[in-house]
């Protein structure tokens, strides 16, 4: 055997050590010229010491794993502490180093947003300064053409006022004159010629 008793074995041995019980309480008040209640508490000290022989060593197994089961999660957890505590001291670093650099980065917007805006008014003003440049070569552009236009109007009114003011007022003679001194004029090389 290897020591360790099997439940087969112990409940024999149990037996065993019983029946001196079970005999005093049928027969006489003595067995073997003893009192029963001293077999009753022989019997009762076999079977307590026999179970703490074949318990001992599984309990103090039990017992003896089990410290070194909490001693061991004991240590898991310190070492899981402080794994926390490290990371929770670098999180720390990180935030506030992304707080850092959020700041700096709204700054650097800022900094930027400002500089876009000044740029858009100067591009704006001077966008401005070209339009107005452009609407005012536009009206005069216009203001010149509507002078020729009511200057060529003018003078198409004047020469038609004419033409009638002749019609009504020359007479035949007056046509035959002015027609003979145009073709001298053309003769001698029109009114622009010298000759």
């Amino acid at each position: 055997m290897s020591g360790r008793w099997t439940p087969a074995a112990v409940a024999g041995v149990a037996s065993l050590l019983a029946l001196p019980a079970f005999a005093a309480s049928e027969g006489p008040a003595t067995f073997l010229g003893l009192p029963t209640a001293l077999w009753k508490l022989a019997n009762l000290l076999a079977f307590v010491g026999l179970l703490v022989y074949l318990l001992a060593k599984p309990l103090r197994g039990f017992f003896h794993a089990r410290s070194e089961s909490v001693a061991r999660g004991l240590g898991e957890a310190a070492q899981q502490r402080e794994q926390a505590a490290r990371l929770a001291s670098e999180m720390e670093q990180r935030v506030a180093a992304l707080q850092g650099e959020i700041g700096s980065l709204q700054e650097r917007l800022r900094q930027e947003g400002e500089r876009e805006r000044k740029a858009l008014e100067q591009q704006g003003e001077a966008d401005a300064t070209r339009l107005l440049a452009q609407l005012d070569d536009e009206a005069k552009r216009r203001v010149e053409e509507a002078r020729v236009g009511l200057a060529h109007e003018a003078a198409d009114v004047a020469a038609e006022l004419a033409r009638e003011i002749l019609e009504k007022e020359l007479t035949a003679a007056d046509r035959e004159r002015i027609f003979v001194r145009t073709l001298e004029r053309l003769r001698k090389g029109g009114p622009g010629r010298q000759a």
